[in-house]
Formats: C-alpha cells, structure tokens, sequence
C-alpha cells in the first residue's frame, strides 16, 4: 500500500475507518438559520472564486459553534480540526473527485464532516430534486489531491467562460499570459472555449494566478482498466471527464437534506454529484476535515 503517512499513524488510521453514514436531523432548521445569521457576522478573510466561497470560523466565534462541536462530538466522539479550520463553503460548481487527507504525514487523520446548510434551486419548482455527496470505495493513503487525467503543476483552477459555463482551466499561469496580451472588451478562444476580456476579468485572473491549488492533481488513483459504470456516470458524474473515474466504485450516493451530518473517512475519495443538471445554482454547508 502506497503512503506518505508515518507507518504507526497510517496503522491507526486504518483501525479508525469506518461506513460512511448520514443522520437525519442532526440540527433542526432554527439551529441552520442561526448558522447562517453567524456566517454573515464573521470577520475572516474568505476564499471567493467563481466556482466556490469559503468563510473559515472558529469554534470560539460564537456560542452557537461551541455548541455544534459538542454535538457532533456526541457523535464522533472527541475531534481537533489541525490542517484546516472548520469552515462555511458554498459551491456554485460541482466538487470533483478528491480526498481531503492533508499533507502532514504525521497527521491522525479521522472523518470527513459535511452538514448541509442550503441549498438554491433556479426555481422554487425545482425543490423536489436532490443533490448528492458521492463517497467511492476507493480508499488514498497519499497527500490532498484532485484525481484527473489532466494533470498540472497545481495552478488549475475552475472558470466562466462568456457564456457563463464553469471551464477547467490546467495551467492559469498559460491562460494569463494570453489574457494579458488581448486588448480589453475582446473576445478569445482558449482550448476550444470563449472568454470575454476586460479590465476586471484581467484582474480576477491575475490575483488567482498568485495562487496554488492546496491538492495535487494527479491520476494515480488510476490502477487498473475497469470502465467507470457508465449509468451511474451519466446520473451522477457529467461534471467531471469520464475517464477520470477509470478504477472507481460508488460506496454511497448520500443526498443532501438541509439539517443531516454526513461522515466518512477522509481516506475516501469523494465528489459532488453534477447538482447543476438539477436545476441547483448553489448549495452551501459545513464543512471539517476532522484529525485525532
């Protein structure tokens, strides 16, 4: 088994893991609401892409969090939050295959904490279709990554394009050198996809291009030739390019109601399921990356 963790901490990991689960109304709507007041009255600096927001809190903020630890510690029994703090995402594309296990080979890596929050449809007609968190039994011993054949230096990062389409941009660092050299209110192709240039849009790409991606994109989660099953692809999966999911079986498809905890260990390679097909704009949650 390959691994960058310590041999006695890898050890313990293993003996950690568990099935993925989801409880039903582990917070009452009240107890969300509440959340999501707080969120608006955090002082922290967010991540704010495209693609996703994140707002990280700590436990002290604000009684209310204090007293969410300690259910979800009714739960999981005692937990640190170390590479990560807990935080708010709302995601407005969907989360692709990944595993958040850190880079700390000396980390007691424990669960995946997920509590759905919110969830916006396009239509209050919509309410009835549902999002999923996709859990696979493929298991990765390994630091954070993004699975993918298209691998990169980790400077990838997920744009619109001019018809408001989320595109996989590999290397931001080619794509600026391109933008840079157009003249504003112009119109380019970029790997067969359109992209309106202007001042702000310069902007925004130059800010994301001093940044790098926290996981490694790599495809050695790729181990044998064993096609993805090609009907829970076209269901679930449509975001991602099918021959990333090449070696991969779905454990649980857990669906999202506003309110339940979902766990999972975080050597579990996991994703979103394409919520946008579902006439979804954006969910929002909690989200901790839980050690021992």
């Amino acid at each position: 088994m390959n691994s960058f963790f310590d041999t006695q901490i890898l050890k313990q990991i293993i003996e950690n893991e568990s099935n993925p689960k989801k409880i039903h109304n582990f917070l009452t709507n009240d107890f969300c609401n509440e959340l999501l007041k707080c969120r608006k009255n955090i002082q922290k600096k967010m991540v704010d892409r495209e693609e996703s927001t994140k707002l990280p809190f700590d436990w002290n903020d604000h009684i209310i969090f204090k007293e969410l630890k300690k259910k979800i510690e009714n739960i999981t029994g005692t937990f640190n939050v170390n590479d990560f703090e807990p935080h708010f995402i709302t995601t407005r594309f969907p989360l692709r295959l990944h595993a958040d296990t850190g880079k700390n080979p000396n980390d007691l890596i424990f669960k995946n904490i997920v509590i759905p929050l919110e969830i916006n449809y396009t239509d209050e007609k919509f309410k009835h279709n549902k999002s999923h968190t996709l859990i696979f039994k493929n298991k990765w011993y390994n630091r954070s990554a993004i699975f993918t054949t298209k691998t990169s230096d980790n400077y990838d990062f997920i744009i619109k394009d001019h018809l408001n389409n989320f595109v996989d941009i590999v290397n931001i660092h080619d794509f600026k050198n391109v933008v840079n050299k157009t003249e504003n209110d112009q119109i380019i192709k970029y790997n067969n996809n359109k992209f309106f240039v202007n001042e702000k849009f310069k902007l925004y790409i130059n800010t994301l291009a001093k940044t790098k991606r926290y996981n490694i994109r790599t495809s050695e989660h790729i181990i044998n030739d064993q096609k993805f099953d090609l009907e829970v692809y076209n269901k679930y999966l449509t975001h991602q390019p099918y021959e990333d999911c090449t070696s991969l079986e779905v454990d649980q498809a857990i669906s999202w109601s506003v309110g339940s905890l979902i766990i999972w260990d975080r050597v579990r390679i996991h994703c979103s399921d394409n919520f946008l097909k579902n006439n979804i704009e954006s969910k929002t949650c909690i989200a901790l990356f839980t050690s021992k």
